[in-house]
C-alpha cells in the first residue's frame, strides 16, 4: 500500500506546479489580467454547442469542455472546466519534460531546468531600451519577437503536452526504431493536431527528414510515416470544417521574403528572438554539429518561420494569426535542447572521464556556467513578463 504522505513529499514539486497554474489561470480566464484568449475559448465551446458544431475545426478542447460540463452550455462552469484542463496540462508539461531531465541527471536539476522551461523567454531588448529614452515606440515583450511560452491562448497550452511526448518519441526513434513508439506517435500527433495543428505543421516535415536520414528507403522510414499520414488527414479535415464556407482562404506568398521592406522590419526583432540561439550555436557548435536531434529542431524552427512568413488567412480570419503559432512551440524546443545540452554535455563527460588538465577543464566549466546565468537571465525575464501581463493586463 503507498503511503500517502511518502507519496505527497515526492510530488511536493508537481502539487507546487499545479496549484500555481490554477491560480494564474482562474487570474487570466476571470478577466483580472485583461485582454487574452481564454474567455473567448469558453465563448468557443458554447457557441459550437448552440450551433451543433461540436466535430468541426480543431474541436477537442472545445468538446471536452463541453463533455465535462455535461453538456450544459453555462459559460461560467465552461470558464472553470477549462482552467482545470489548460493548469493540468501545463502542469503535465512539467512533469514530461521533469522526466526527460531525470534520465540524464538528478531529480533537484530536472526539476529545476522543468521549471525554468515553463517560464523562460526572450529577452526583448527594445522593451527594455525604452527606459533609457531609446526606441520609445517599442513597448511590447511578446508582440514582433519570437518566443518560446506563451499564457494567454488556451489551444496551444494544451497543444504543448502532445507536442512534446511526439517530440521525445520521435528522437528515440531515431535512435532506435520501435513499431510500438509509433502507434504512440501516431495517438499523440492525432490529439495535438485536433486540439490545434500548429506543432504538426513542423514536426510533419523535419520527422520524415530525419527518419530519412537516419534510415533511408527501409521499411522503418515508410512506417514512420504513418502518423504522418494520419496527421495530414486530420489537418485537411480540420481545413474543410474551416473554409468550408465565407470568404475566408489561406494564401500562401513567398514575394515578400525578397523584398528590403520585408526584412527591414523582421530582421532586428528575429536577432534579438535568436541571440541566446546563436551564441549557443557559437559556444557548442562542436558538440551539436553531429547530433540528428539538433538539424530536427533547426528544420523545425526553419520551417515555423517560413510559415508564419509566408502563408495568411483571409476574410474573416484574417486578424486571427492562426500561422504563427507554431513558432512557439519551434522556439521552445530550441530553448529545451540549449539547456539540456549545457547542463549535460557530452563533451563534458568526456573531459571529466579522461581527468583532462586543470586549465582545459577551468575553462571549459566557466563557458558552460556563464552560459547558463544567461539562460538564468532569460527565465528571470519570464518570470517578469508574466508577472507584467497579471499587473499591467498587457500581454503583448
Amino acid at each position: 500500500m503507498i503511503d500517502a504522505k511518502q507519496l505527497v513529499c515526492h510530488q511536493v514539486d508537481t502539487i507546487m506546479v499545479g496549484s500555481f497554474m490554477m491560480v494564474v489561470f482562474f487570474y487570466i480566464m476571470m478577466g483580472y489580467a485583461g485582454e487574452a484568449d481564454l474567455p473567448a475559448h469558453a465563448s468557443i465551446a458554447k457557441q459550437m454547442l448552440e450551433e451543433n458544431r461540436l466535430f468541426e475545426n480543431n474541436f477537442l478542447l472545445y468538446f471536452v469542455a463541453n463533455l465535462l460540463t455535461l453538456f450544459s452550455g453555462n459559460v461560467l462552469l465552461i470558464k472553470y472546466v477549462l482552467v482545470i484542463l489548460i493548469g493540468v496540462s501545463n502542469t503535465t508539461k512539467y512533469i514530461i519534460v521533469r522526466d526527460e531531465f531525470a534520465r540524464r541527471c538528478s531529480i533537484m536539476q530536472a526539476r529545476l531546468a522543468s521549471a525554468a522551461l515553463l517560464f523562460v523567454f526572450i529577452i526583448p531588448v527594445l522593451y527594455f531600451l525604452r527606459y533609457f529614452n531609446l526606441f520609445k515606440s517599442a513597448n511590447t515583450m511578446y508582440l514582433g519577437y519570437y518566443v518560446p511560452n506563451v499564457w494567454h491562448n488556451s489551444t496551444i497550452l494544451c497543444m504543448m503536452p502532445f507536442a512534446i511526448l511526439t517530440f521525445f518519441l520521435s528522437i528515440r526513434q531515431l535512435k532506435e526504431y520501435e513499431k510500438k513508439r509509433n502507434g504512440l506517435i501516431t495517438l499523440f500527433v492525432a490529439l495535438g493536431v485536433l486540439v490545434k495543428p500548429s506543432f504538426f505543421f513542423i514536426w510533419g516535415v523535419a520527422y520524415p527528414i530525419c527518419m530519412f536520414v537516419r534510415y533511408r528507403f527501409s521499411k522503418e522510414f515508410f512506417y514512420s510515416l504513418i502518423p504522418v499520414v494520419i496527421g495530414l488527414l486530420f489537418v485537411l479535415y480540420e481545413y474543410l470544417t474551416i473554409f468550408n464556407s465565407g470568404d475566408a482562404e489561406v494564401v500562401i506568398n513567398v514575394l515578400p521574403l525578397f523584398t528590403t521592406v520585408f526584412w527591414s522590419s523582421h530582421w532586428l526583432c528575429l536577432a534579438i528572438s535568436l541571440a541566446l540561439p546563436m551564441t549557443f550555436v557559437l559556444l557548442y557548435w562542436e558538440e551539436v554539429y553531429k547530433d540528428l536531434e539538433f538539424w530536427f529542431i533547426l528544420v523545425m524552427l526553419v520551417v515555423a518561420l517560413g510559415i508564419s512568413w509566408c502563408c495568411h488567412e483571409t476574410g474573416d480570419r484574417i486578424m486571427h494569426g492562426n500561422f504563427g503559432w507554431q513558432v512557439v512551440p519551434a522556439m521552445w524546443f530550441v530553448y529545451y535542447y540549449v539547456l539540456k545540452t549545457a547542463l549535460n554535455s557530452e563533451r563534458e563527460k568526456r573531459l571529466i572521464e579522461q581527468k583532462p588538465t586543470s586549465s582545459v577543464k577551468v575553462a571549459f566549466v566557466t563557458k558552460g556556467k556563464v552560459f547558463l546565468c544567461i539562460y538564468l537571465l532569460h527565465v528571470a525575464v519570464g518570470i517578469f513578463y508574466l508577472g507584467r501581463f497579471l499587473v499591467a493586463k498587457i500581454y503583448y
